[in-house]
């Protein structure tokens, strides 16, 4: 069992040696893995919210010379259901801003930037949409239709996004017509126009040369925060970064505005993953399979404050970003399932309940329905046999983004809370996935297309590396509010702090 903390030097020397053991031609592109210093092709943002009066507040830098194409895709929590889509034209050394704001029924994106986009952002913003998860109800994994659960606006209000390099821009015109001049882009109706094609096949010419854009080179960083001017918070974040995304053989990853793609199954099929002092490389059918393994952890450990002198609250953000790609949509009340699942996940889709809970519940704590051992800031342990009765049914995560609120302390006020109960004010825990023998109708299908009879919290590459656990990001967040300040000073205070994880890799003798 190994934590993902280690310096960068040791990762960065580990997968040169990986790559050059490996016979991999070229520098470490050849294979998907995680960011080492904060920057790179994609960027995972784990939370975005406008509940209980949030506003999120989002940054992309481009810290290169060379001008970018970004795809940039929110997805709403419960069933990662995308809500908007738009790509981003940064100039060399440019940034874009943007936040998510409430609406009367919804969210809605708005930024007071000036860098290109496409489509273009009216001044009072671009509403979020519900088209990708309303109308009928579609079977198997679809990424649009009805999938039982609310067809709501109110369901915008909170999720997580991505950005993802589509490639570099080399026009000459094209890189003129989005740098700034005076503040502003020369002409962003260039990058605007239905007739812009960057992709791979292009055959437009813009200022007598190709307008394909070549391929990513990374460089890209970013920043989140969850603000509430009435409350005085702000949790601030850095995404979670991957590095050479881009499949090594593919010129570019450009596509249409509006077009599903790229995503994360976009991805590189070969993976890197630094264990136990050593790089397991992997390689898979999938290209969010390979995103999946970087993100793979069998425990998530975080702390817990509800101190009463406080006031204090905590809360913790998981985030599943590849869950969308392998959990179906099934109407458990039909009497047929022809839907097929796959691993890493163990149940499927449906809003109005399955046989555990609404959505796609993942089962947490272990294989019973009591959760482990807590500790204090002493090292003393409980459990919950020695007075607080787990949820009812034992605690799952059912959403593809979840806020796991600890005595109620409702902190991010998401409607998409699973609820710990915990006896000690002050301390932390492990929260386990380790799931096994889950029965499924049609089986779980393995990274390595094996068809499991039963389902189990693992991924297996085609070279026969065995990942346990889920693919999971996120933080932990929490409040404090000083009673004794002075008279009309609000003394609200913030934190936040990202998991520690523990990983387990079987891999085959070589």
């Amino acid at each position: 069992m190994s934590t993902h903390k280690f310096k960068r030097s040791s990762l960065t020397l580990a997968l040169i040696a990986a790559i050059g053991s490996a016979g991999i031609a070229g520098t470490a592109s050849a294979a998907v893995h995680l960011s080492d210093d904060g920057q790179g092709q994609v960027l995972i943002y784990p939370y975005y919210t406008t509940r209980a009066g949030n506003d999120t507040y989002l940054s992309v830098l481009n810290t290169t010379a060379l001008s970018k194409a970004l795809r940039v895709r929110f997805y709403e929590g419960k069933n990662g259901r995308e809500v908007l889509s738009l790509s981003v034209y940064l100039a060399p050394y440019d940034i874009w801003t943007a936040a998510v704001v409430n609406t009367a029924d919804g969210a809605k994106l708005v930024t007071a930037d000036k860098s290109c986009t496409a489509p273009a952002i009216p001044a009072d913003g671009k509403n979020f949409v519900n088209f990708a998860y309303s109308g009928p109800t579609l079977e198997g994994i679809k990424g649009s239709g009805g999938d039982g659960a609310t067809t709501s606006l109110d369901r915008t209000r909170e999720g997580y996004f991505e950005i993802i390099e589509m490639g570099t821009i080399t026009n000459t015109a094209i890189n003129a017509a989005i740098t700034h001049a005076s503040g502003v882009p020369a002409n962003c109706a260039v990058v605007q126009a239905a007739t812009m094609d960057m992709g791979v096949t292009s055959t437009l010419i813009v200022g007598g040369q190709s307008a394909r854009a070549f391929k990513a080179t990374g460089g890209l960083s970013g920043t989140a925060s969850l603000v509430n001017v009435a409350g005085g918070t702000d949790y601030g974040y850095a995404p979670v970064v991957l590095e050479a995304f881009s499949p090594s053989l593919a010129e570019n990853i450009w596509n249409y505005p509006g077009n599903s793609y790229p995503d994360m199954t976009s991805a590189e099929h070969t993976s890197l993953v630094l264990y136990e002092g050593s790089v397991v490389s992997s390689s898979w059918n999938k290209g969010s399979d390979a995103v999946s393994a970087l993100l793979m952890h069998d425990n998530i450990i975080n702390e817990y404050v509800l101190d009463s002198a406080t006031l204090s609250g905590t809360d913790w953000v998981i985030t599943m970003p590849t869950k969308r790609y392998n959990v179906p949509v099934h109407n458990s009340s039909l009497t047929k399932d022809a839907t097929q699942l796959f691993s890493p996940f163990t149940s499927k889709f449906w809003g109005n309940g399955n046989s555990w809970r609404n959505g796609a519940c993942e089962q947490i704590f272990g294989l019973s329905t009591t959760p482990p051992d807590t500790w204090n800031r002493e090292g003393g342990k409980v459990t919950y046999a020695e007075g607080v009765p787990p949820p009812d049914g034992g605690t799952r995560l059912c959403w593809e983004t979840n806020v796991v609120t600890f005595n109620n302390a409702h902190v991010l006020g998401s409607g998409n809370e699973v609820l710990v109960p915990v006896i000690f004010e002050h301390g932390w825990l492990p929260m386990s996935f380790n799931s096994v023998d889950r029965p499924v109708v049609n089986g779980q299908t393995d990274g390595n297309s094996v068809i499991h009879s039963q389902a189990a919290h693992s991924l297996t590459s085609n070279n026969g590396d065995t990942y346990f656990g889920l693919p999971t990001v996120g933080f932990m967040v929490q409040d404090f509010i000083n009673q004794n300040a002075a008279p009309g000073i609000l003394a609200t205070y913030g934190g936040n702090f990202n998991h520690k994880y523990t990983t387990r890799i079987s891999r085959l003798p070589p």
